[in-house]
């Protein structure tokens, strides 16, 4: 175990055990399971968490703090999603197929998580069943959410789209520098500052 500061540590493991325990019946012996196994890590703004090209090594899990999802497309920097406080995170096809990340995922605040290595997880795995339903579980979430993505790409117009964002999130939005934002709902920054005004 991993820990850089005892009161925080203590705060993301409380948060963790919060968020998995609604989903799954797991025990505390469980819980302890995977903290044996775990990583406390904090990481500064601005900071990389997973490089495109590289291998996604780590599964994370938000205590605190925003995150985003990106790529390059020519000199476009795309923003693919946003994961917030309390909310799991990877590059999940490579995390998954251990094969180099097709996207990035960086830091917009100071963030601190717990995670744990695709290696570590196997033995988790084994360990702890009941961490196998998570995992399903995890990856149903990820499902839906894209799906949810894809069906309001096409069907919600781009102030619709900022709205459900900003009613979801409204203490994080607010900070995500406009130019991440509209490249999210697909528009220009200048169209995304005409939105706001509105509003």
């Amino acid at each position: 175990m991993i820990q850089t500061d005892t009161f925080a540590f203590f705060q993301s493991v409380a948060a963790l055990q919060k968020v998995v325990q609604t989903r799954t019946n797991i025990t505390e012996t469980d819980i302890a399971s995977a903290l044996e196994l775990a990583q406390f890590k904090q990481f500064k703004k601005g900071a990389l968490l997973t490089e495109a090209g590289k291998i996604e090594n780590y599964l994370y899990f938000i205590i605190e703090g925003v995150t985003r999802s990106f790529f390059f497309k020519e000199d476009q920097n795309i923003s693919l999603d946003f994961h917030f406080t309390g909310q799991f995170v990877s590059v999940y096809e490579s995390f998954l197929d251990q094969t180099p990340a097709q996207h990035a995922i960086e830091t917009l605040t100071p963030v601190s998580t717990m995670r744990i290595r695709h290696s570590d997880l196997t033995k988790l795995y084994a360990k702890s069943p009941k961490f196998e339903q998570i995992a399903r579980i995890l990856t149903e979430d990820l499902f839906k959410k894209t799906s949810e993505r894809l069906k309001s790409l096409l069907s919600e117009s781009a102030t619709e789209r900022y709205i459900h964002l900003l009613n979801a999130y409204p203490e994080y939005v607010q900070n995500i520098p406009l130019k991440y934002l509209a490249s999210y709902l697909n528009i220009k920054p200048e169209s995304l500052s005409r939105i706001r005004k509105k509003l």
